[in-house]
C-alpha cells in the first residue's frame, strides 16, 4: 500500500506542538506532529520524518540550545530530512539562534516567520499561539 501525502506537519519543540494545538482547533485539515516539549534540535535532528511528500512543513527549533555549537548543523539535518514543497521556520525570540535559523531557512530557500512579532513572557514561547496559527493560515497551509 503507497502511504498518502500530508497537507501539513509541525516538527520541533513546545512552539511546535502548541502552534500545531492551535492552528488544528480550527483548521479544515488537521497537520500532522512530530514535536516534543523540550526537543533539541540534535534530538530532532536523530528523527524520522514521514516518508511520504508533505505539502508544507513547520518547523520551531533552536529555543532550547540557542548556544550549542551545532546549532546550524543540526537545523539543516533536519531540513535534509523534510520532502516538503515548502517549509516555514518559526524564528525562536533568541535573537542568537534566529539569526542561526533564518540562516539556514535561506540556504534551503525556506521562508521564516520571527516569533519576535508576538509578546512573550519567558523569552522562549508566545503568550498565545493564535497569532502563529492565523499568520500560518494566511500561507494556507492546510488548504483552509
Amino acid at each position: 500500500m503507497i502511504a498518502a501525502a500530508l497537507a501539513c506537519l509541525f516538527v520541533g519543540d513546545s512552539t511546535a506542538v502548541g502552534t500545531a494545538e492551535a492552528f488544528n482547533r480550527t483548521a479544515s485539515t488537521r497537520c500532522a506532529v512530530l514535536a516534543r516539549v523540550g526537543a533539541s534540535p540534535a534530538e530532532m535532528s536523530r528523527w524520522a520524518a514521514p516518508a511520504v511528500p508533505i505539502g508544507t512543513a513547520v518547523v520551531a527549533a533552536g529555543s532550547n540550545s540557542p548556544a550549542s555549537p551545532s546549532l546550524a548543523a543540526d537545523l539543516s539535518l533536519i531540513r535534509r530530512h523534510l520532502h516538503a514543497q515548502r517549509v516555514i521556520w518559526l524564528l525562536p525570540y533568541d535573537r542568537g539562534a534566529a539569526v542561526t535559523v533564518e540562516r539556514v531557512a535561506q540556504s534551503f530557500g525556506d521562508f521564516v516567520l520571527d516569533l519576535a512579532e508576538l509578546p512573550t513572557g519567558d523569552r522562549l514561547h508566545p503568550h498565545t499561539y493564535e497569532g502563529i496559527a492565523i499568520a500560518l493560515r494566511r500561507w494556507r497551509i492546510a488548504g483552509d
